[in-house]
């Protein structure tokens, strides 16, 4: 019997929300010419988290909001660099939303730490820190899987395996390209 090659993934298409799963959207940032940039994801249905809302594009946060509008409740980088976090206080202002920030984030609301949680009414968010100062990953607990941002570009931490081996982690949310729906090899224990 000959073994079929999985399907691959569709292409990511800028400015174009794509689901992923139950309670996850990707929005890709236009990055050079018209190639997919940054992805900024939408996590939940009835309240929404923002994850890394790219450089401020205005038409990317249209779309952010035509996708979220008034369910947007929180803000969130992995990074603060401009790349990932200048259009969260714009975004801020036109949502309502919180901004959960790293420390010294001008404009935040909330400063974020290891172990925080966003506990909304279909799924919990827990942070999880890396030892740059400004650099966070996101657990999202009921679908087993990380918000990564491009912090696994060069490999996955030494210390992140253990930190969510209780999560038995199923997938990866990277900041670039596709999601990656079998997390095990990437984040199997060292």
């Amino acid at each position: 019997m000959p073994v079929e090659e999985p399907t691959p993934p569709p292409p990511i298409i800028p400015g174009v929300a794509r689901a992923l799963s139950p309670l996850l959207r990707r929005i890709a940032h236009p990055g050079e010419n018209g190639e997919p940039g940054l992805n900024t994801y939408l996590v939940g249905i009835d309240e929404i988290v923002i994850v890394d809302p790219g450089p401020g594009d205005s038409e990317h946060l249209d779309v952010i909001c035509g996708c979220g509008g008034d369910r947007i409740r929180w803000i969130v980088m992995t990074q603060t660099s401009d790349y990932y976090a200048a259009g969260a206080l714009e975004l801020k202002k036109k949502t309502g939303a919180e901004l959960w920030a790293a420390p010294g984030f001008t404009g935040a609301d909330k400063e974020i730490g290891d172990g925080d949680k966003i506990d909304a009414t279909e799924f919990v968010i827990r942070v999880v820190a890396l030892s740059e100062g400004d650099s966070y990953v996101y657990v999202l607990e009921q679908e087993r899987s990380i918000l990564a941002g491009d912090l696994f570009e060069n490999g996955v931490p030494d210390d992140i395996p253990a930190r969510v081996k209780k999560d038995r982690i199923k997938t990866i949310a990277p900041g670039h390209g596709q999601f990656i729906e079998d997390a095990r090899p990437i984040v199997a224990l060292k």
